[in-house]
């Protein structure tokens, strides 16, 4: 590659990113306008973020099943120790970082102020457990043991507890009485008189 085309490429990617940079905030705002589309991105984005290691692991489990089944655990060797370990400290690590980042919240902020911190917190939230399922299912998929399949199913039940729910987002933003009924009403978010 020459150098003009090296030139031509980094502004063409410089423009790309001023138009999507320039776009996104409009975009990204679309969310926030009532109950229905504020659920619906965030319900989006959660199964998307699920069905990644889902996939990983249909495959791998369809894989040893067609060869006779998932094998028991005999001997556990340093990618055992890894994955499940690195399992683990995902989750762990997940739950302490959101825990410390609704420690930010400001009760003060406006409705919308705090919808968008709940969305961006659970979307942090869960692509660091979604990595906890990726890891389970990498387990399975090197070494299609039994052992993996309980680790994946508790990597899950950890991503399911977290599940963005009216009952979640209102006990994780402290919101009122009035938000709280604001929050599941097919009203207008844009609408402050409400609060």
């Amino acid at each position: 590659m020459t150098n003009t085309n090296i030139r031509h490429l980094e502004k063409e990617f410089v423009v790309s990113y001023q138009i999507i940079t320039s776009v996104m905030p409009l975009a990204n705002k679309k969310y926030l306008q009532n109950a229905h589309e504020y659920f619906h991105k965030l319900n989006i984005t959660f199964y998307l973020l699920i069905a990644g290691p889902l996939v990983g692991f249909c495959y791998a489990y369809l894989h040893y099943a067609a060869e006779g089944g998932l094998r028991l655990t005999l001997r556990f060797s340093w990618v055992h120790i890894l994955l499940i370990l690195g399992t683990g400290l995902c989750i762990a690590f997940a739950l302490y970082w959101y825990r410390q980042a609704l420690q930010q919240l400001d009760t003060a902020w406006s409705f919308q102020q705090k919808l968008q911190f709940f969305y961006q917190k659970s979307r942090g939230l869960h692509t660091l457990l979604m990595l906890s399922n990726a890891l389970a299912a990498l387990g399975l998929y090197l070494t299609g043991e039994q052992l993996f399949a309980g680790v994946y199913a508790i990597a899950l039940v950890a991503f399911s507890l977290y599940r963005p729910t009216p009952r979640r987002i209102t006990r994780d933003l402290r919101l009122t009485k009035a938000e709280e009924g604001r929050l599941v009403r097919a009203d207008s978010y844009a609408d402050e008189s409400t609060e």
